[in-house]
């Protein structure tokens, strides 16, 4: 949800005001892409990591505050809900060693959140969705963070919709729910991956990273059920499209694109997805007396729209930089699968790049149907590949994306890729991905703090969902 802002409040005025900074910003930005100043060797990697907290009877345990103030660590943030935190992991430069430095990060890191959480008698756990969340932890007044910019987000979603949030995911179940606040965002917790680019691989990586978004929601499927209910394999992907959808009913009926979307299309530049920000009015219009060389109004406003994969232009003692946020990933089972989708992901990327005429053969709202169908099916969704060949996703990717993952890691120069591809590899031929395992526990027990006590139980020793003991 990006940065702290300063005030309880926004004016007209305000909105009129940032709006204004926004322009010259935009112009800067344009001249930046004129001039092509951007850095065009530097490669670097960070992540986010985000996480639930749950009480000894596996239910959801509101004290992030608690939490977060023990550890004392400014790598850690709070989440819009009080039972979620987030871990803001180091950046990395891409060398040889950068998915054991990244790996050596992430368990650190984790480690302290977890012994912090164990002093306020509350557990960890890596959900895309916990699966013992309730209709009454929605309550905003009970369960909502207290940062200034959750509440402003909240009213501005509801001031700009004109009525309700109404969420309806149609998948083995039926759900149904209308919410008159930001809080169904609480449901999904995810992994973002960020990947720096250098300047001319930047519209290539932007379509790799489309069809590997598709391929990693097959493998990292780990949100099947919401509220109880069995939904899609991947449920974060129409909670989120639709818990922060600012449309009002005209706009849907006009078809605007919501704020969460996969794209609009394929591109020649990014330019044209910062220039698409201009279709979405300003949720948090903070003004800051600063340079517009700093574009804080231009990347505060980018922070509000939350593509799947989402451009990013940074500024690093006064080089700028493009970089990619992968989004689609949900947290969890393991941190070992965690670190596995991580670098499927960016290995998929990077070999995926390797061909770029493939990366817009197929018609983009061919790849879009597909995401959303993968979203919904998993590993057993038909879909295209972008090679032109059509099949399951299970053999899609065994056959095609794993082998370019690996090309794309050996071309990274990664050392021994092998542990973590080797668990992507035996998750698809199993099948037994983190929403199978949920599921199978469902059919045998349908007690849903029961079924997080014995994820977190499996999850303790770092053993990959796929080796999980067998409860069907």
């Amino acid at each position: 949800m990006g940065d702290e802002v300063n005030k309880d409040h926004f004016e007209e005025k305000d909105y009129e005001l940032f709006l204004q900074k926004l322009d010259e910003e935009m112009d800067f930005v344009r001249q930046l892409f004129r001039d092509q100043q951007f850095d065009n060797q530097t490669r670097k990697l960070g992540y986010e990591l985000e996480l639930c907290l749950v009480d000894g009877d596996g239910a959801p345990a509101p004290c992030n505050q608690e939490v977060l103030d023990s550890a004392n660590n400014p790598l850690f943030t709070y989440e819009l809900a009080k039972f979620n935190l987030e871990i803001n992991g180091n950046v990395f430069d891409v060398t040889s060693e950068l998915f054991e430095r990244v790996d050596a990060d992430l368990k650190s890191l984790y480690s302290q959140v977890e012994q912090s959480a164990k002093g306020c008698s509350v557990q960890t756990g890596l959900f895309g969705v916990l699966p013992s969340l309730e209709k009454k932890h929605l309550d905003g007044e009970l369960y909502m963070s207290g940062l200034h910019r959750y509440h402003l987000l909240d009213r501005r979603l509801i001031e700009m919709r004109q009525r309700p949030v109404h969420m309806e995911i149609h998948g083995e179940d039926d759900l149904l729910l209308d919410q008159n606040d930001v809080m169904l965002e609480a449901l999904s917790t995810s992994l973002q991956t960020h990947l720096q680019v250098p300047f001319d691989e930047a519209v290539d990586s932007y379509h790799a990273a489309l069809w590997a978004s598709m391929a990693v929601l097959a493998v990292g499927a780990n949100s099947p059920l919401v509220l109880g209910k069995k939904c899609w394999q991947e449920s974060r992907i129409a909670i989120f499209k639709q818990a922060v959808d600012t449309r009002n009913e005209q706009e849907v009926h006009d078809a605007i694109i919501p704020r969460v979307h996969f794209g609009k299309g394929y591109i020649d530049s990014w330019l044209e997805l910062f220039e698409d920000n201009s279709y979405y009015s300003p949720i948090l219009p903070e003004t800051k007396d600063c340079a517009i060389d700093k574009l804080h109004h231009f990347n505060m406003h980018n922070g509000t729209i939350w593509r799947w994969v989402r451009p990013i232009l940074g500024c690093v003692d006064g080089i700028y930089h493009l970089r990619l946020e992968l989004r689609v990933t949900p947290s969890g089972p393991t941190l070992i699968d965690t670190m596995a989708n991580m670098v499927f992901s960016v290995g998929l990327l990077e070999g995926l790049k390797q061909s770029p005429e493939d990366l817009t053969r197929i018609p983009f709202e061919v790849l879009e149907q597909d995401f959303y169908r993968v979203a919904r099916q998993g590993l057993e969704a038909r879909v295209n590949w972008c090679n032109g060949e059509m099949d399951s996703m299970q053999k899609l990717l065994l056959n095609h994306a794993i082998p370019v993952a690996a090309t794309g890691l050996a071309k990274m120069g990664i050392e021994s890729p092998e542990k973590w591809l080797d668990i992507i590899q035996a998750r698809v031929t199993s099948g037994r991905t983190g929403a199978d395992w949920i599921l199978s526990f469902r059919k045998k027990n349908e007690d849903m703090n029961a079924l997080v006590k014995a994820y977190l139980d499996n999850a303790r020793n770092d053993t990959p969902v796929h080796l999980w003991p067998g409860v069907s």
